[in-house]
């Protein structure tokens, strides 16, 4: 959306589904927004991803 009287500048919104990676990235960019919660699943056995701190 260009912005009326401001030659060279555009308004634009950027939506993502919520639970997505792309959603919780988009929260860390919101100081506003509550903390995300941690997920849990059962499929997380033998993960070779980063250690979880408890």
């Amino acid at each position: 959306m260009a912005l009326e009287g401001t030659p060279g500048h555009r308004f634009g919104v950027y939506t993502a589904e919520p639970g997505t990676p792309d959603h919780d990235a988009m929260l860390l960019l919101d100081p506003t927004a509550p903390p995300a919660q941690p997920q849990t699943s059962s499929s997380c056995q033998g993960d070779a991803g980063p250690a979880h701190l408890a």
